[in-house]
């Protein structure tokens, strides 16, 4: 019987792990006792893992491994939509937002038993658009962002942040905490209005750092759950709002939370749009649900 074969991509760069190498040199003895021949490929430039994608699943990959965190992932999968290659997250970065809503291990002999089960589920993406409407867009995993959290990911230090994971985004958020001026902007659902300063759009349940506003959103559900904060809040409202958010409360806010399929926002002065933790650019910005986008594997 011919081997299967996969393609490890990861980002040399990404969160605080370290020997690498000698884990993927591990992870590919593991598959290939498992019957699954592994290729490794490195990321060199911030969104070459798509192009890498692309070309293994030409040659003939059929699994493609994401090593590194969402950022990493987010790369990867946009080589990906409209393939039948099944994307493997394996958690390599800072917070690993996606890997856990997932359920994957984090364990290298337990990944490769799950790939090797090969147990799949076809999952929905969003796609983010920013600017001109003749835009491609960008597919994102598990979230965006605008306003508040879009304004941090711009902030962050990636020096610190490679050193310290995701205390470099609590430092970031502190920061905003004593300097941000908001820059309200509107977010359309449904036919509805809303004016916002920090808005979430949710394709799964996880954001980072234990934060839960999209508690119902699931992966495989052809819709968003929109988690959106009103305008004109003071800085002690936004950490109050956290906290319940923090303690998985999301309700607890006078936030709105809409379950939808499509929104529309816009600002001026410009707000920022981050998607999978990644800033992508200034409103104003489409979202829309892309049903059975991709194959994952799952436990």
């Amino acid at each position: 019987m011919e081997a299967k074969r996969a393609t490890i991509i990861y980002n040399p760069a990404s969160g605080r792990l370290r020997h690498r190498t000698a884990l993927i040199e591990k992870m590919t003895r593991l598959l290939g006792e498992r019957g699954i021949d592994a290729d490794v490929r490195t990321t060199q430039m911030p969104d070459d893992g798509a192009a890498i994608a692309r070309e293994a699943i030409a040659a003939g990959s059929k699994i493609i491994i994401s090593f590194g965190g969402d950022g990493t992932l987010n790369t990867v999968l946009q080589g990906m939509v409209g393939t039948d290659a099944s994307l493997v997250v394996w958690a390599g970065g800072t917070e690993n937002v996606a890997a856990r809503d997932l359920g994957m291990p984090f364990s290298p002999e337990e990944l490769a038993d799950v790939i090797a089960a090969g147990k799949t589920m076809r999952i929905a993406l969003g796609l983010a658009k920013t600017g001109e409407e003749s835009s491609p867009g960008r597919y994102f995993f598990m979230f965006a962002g605008i306003g508040l959290d879009a304004s941090i990911c711009r902030d962050v230090n990636p020096n610190l942040k490679e050193r310290t994971g995701q205390f470099a985004f609590v430092v970031a958020g502190l920061k905003h905490l004593i300097n941000w001026r908001p820059e309200a902007f509107t977010i359309t659902v449904k036919g509805k209005t809303y004016k916002s300063d920090f808005s979430l759009i949710g394709n799964g349940k996880g954001y980072g750092g234990g934060i839960m506003m999209a508690p119902d959103a699931r992966l495989e559900d052809p819709w968003f759950e929109v988690f959106i904060l009103p305008s004109n809040k003071t800085r002690l409202q936004v950490l109050l709002a956290m906290v319940n958010c923090l303690r998985g409360k999301p309700g607890a806010t006078d936030a709105s939370i809409i379950k939808t399929d499509e929104i529309e926002a816009n600002s001026n002065p410009k707000s920022w749009v981050e998607v999978d933790g990644e800033v992508l650019g200034p409103l104003p910005a489409t979202f829309q649900i892309v049903p059975e986008a991709l194959s994952v594997v799952v436990p």
